[in-house]
């Protein structure tokens, strides 16, 4: 039933899928917000973070060079904690207006 995807994964190339639907999914989202240039932009981050992750997951189904696999971690570390500080920074600001 499902063998057809058996060689999608194996060859890694369902990470490609996933990285394009992942954006596709996040412009989308954007283009449905009021603001949407801001929203696409506070999207980046988390954005990068899993596409890092969905890169690392396609390089280690075809069994690549550890050396990408920690960088490609490194960098989906790197734009998770920029995304959870904007966020933090966000209500942070909410917080400090509801209480003036």
């Amino acid at each position: 039933m499902i063998d057809w995807l058996a060689p999608l994964f194996a060859s890694g190339l369902i990470s490609i899928v996933a990285i394009v639907v992942l954006w596709l999914v996040t412009y989308a989202a954007a283009r449905r917000s009021a603001a949407p240039v801001r929203t696409f932009v506070s999207l980046i981050p988390n954005a990068v973070s899993g596409s890092a992750l969905l890169a690392a997951f396609g390089i280690g189904m075809r069994q690549g060079h550890v050396g990408w696999l920690a960088l490609l971690l490194t960098i989906s570390l790197i734009a998770f904690l920029i995304d959870l500080r904007l966020r933090l920074a966000a209500q942070a600001s909410g917080f400090k207006r509801r209480t003036e």
